[in-house]
């Protein structure tokens, strides 16, 4: 298990940091106080009041109040009252933040004492997480919280998408994936749910693992009709290397393992197009896009891939993709194509062509 000594981490954290991050204004006045809507009830004229300097917190309507690594937990849908939730918020901090937080592997039943404190009027040194824009694809754009670094670490050369230290509180009985026709088992297989609470807020969201099952990210897909301007569909976290990972590769390795599959893989551009192979039966993964990248193809051959499938959508985007992809597909695996009609995605294809792809991936 991996420890976090909170008091580290709140003494790492800066309010305005956290303000800004869930798009708070963080105007200040001479005593460094702040005043908010508040965001835990209805709340149409600032309750909640902030002092940046003394990190914490107290809403004068609803009286919920704490330090700042409570307000982060909270907005995040975790339970500050409880130790193991308020654990998760501050490993997920650590990450977003790129903070210190104390973060130490137990090697016995006892949690490690805080580190000590830095001097008085000398500043905590931290490194920022890495800067990266949330993106949006055609059929689905992925991903995760931005690789945990602290002060403490001295790392030249950062793993790419490590796992997760925490998992997200989804709602997995939104009616939102009723009415995409997405099935119980899928949802279960999947982890699919919607966020209450955080960054990914009113966001479906889909868990991206690795090839060895590890979790190392979240993808959110708005949800609601009326999406606010300037909001993108589909969300990535911060520092999440797309390009690193293939969607639901560990699914297609693991049934491998249990001999209820082959080595060629259907390859398509996202998440609802994976959804719909992978109930019928399909081996598929998905590349986040219209790209597939010579680091994406590594992950298929070093899993034992020999041949592959390129279902890319039906549009301008999709088909110059699949061009692109071919070669370096080709130079790799044996490697076949089903081109699709103008605005058709392997989610919306013919039941025909579904049925005929058993025959592309049989052994």
């Amino acid at each position: 298990m991996t420890w976090v000594n909170f008091q580290t981490v709140r003494e790492g954290l800066d309010f305005s940091d956290v303000l800004e991050h869930f798009g708070f204004e963080t105007k200040a006045n001479g005593r460094a106080q702040v005043k908010i809507c508040c965001p835990f009830h209805e709340d149409a004229n600032p309750s909640c009041g902030i002092n940046l300097d003394k990190k914490v917190f107290n809403c004068f309507s609803c009286q919920t109040r704490g330090n700042v690594l409570d307000f982060f937990a909270q907005m995040e849908g975790f339970d500050p009252a409880k130790p193991a939730e308020l654990r998760n918020a501050a490993l997920l901090a650590v990450e977003t933040f790129g903070i210190d937080g104390g973060v130490q592997e137990a090697k016995s039943g006892n949690q490690p004492k805080a580190k000590q404190r830095p001097v008085r009027g000398q500043k905590r040194t931290a490194q920022p997480p890495k800067p990266a824009e949330s993106s949006e694809v055609s059929d689905a754009a992925p991903g995760p919280v931005s690789e945990p670094k602290s002060a403490s670490d001295a790392v030249s050369d950062p793993v790419v998408n490590p796992p997760l230290t925490f998992e997200l509180k989804l709602d997995h009985t939104h009616p939102f994936l009723a009415e995409r026709g997405v099935s119980k088992q899928l949802v279960s297989d999947f982890g699919l749910g919607v966020a209450k609470k955080g960054s990914m807020m009113g966001r479906l969201c889909f868990p991206i693992h690795n090839e060895a099952g590890e979790l190392i990210g979240y993808s959110g897909r708005w949800v609601d009709e009326d999406k606010p301007k300037d909001t993108p569909r589909y969300k990535l976290p911060k520092g999440f290397e797309k390009a690193q990972v293939l969607f639901n590769l560990n699914r297609v390795l693991a049934k491998r393992e249990e001999g209820l599959t082959t080595t060629t893989v259907v390859i398509v551009e996202g998440f609802w197009s994976v959804l719909r192979l992978h109930a019928a039966g399909i081996p598929v993964v998905a590349s986040f896009g219209d790209s597939l990248s010579e680091a994406q193809v590594d992950l298929l051959v070093q899993a034992g891939t020999t041949s592959a499938v390129l279902i890319f959508d039906g549009d301008e985007a999709g088909r110059k993709g699949a061009v692109l992809a071919l070669p370096v597909l080709a130079s790799r695996l044996f490697v076949k194509t089903v081109p699709l009609e103008d605005g058709v995605k392997p989610d919306t294809m013919g039941a025909d062509i579904l049925a005929s792809l058993p025959r592309y991936v049989r052994s």
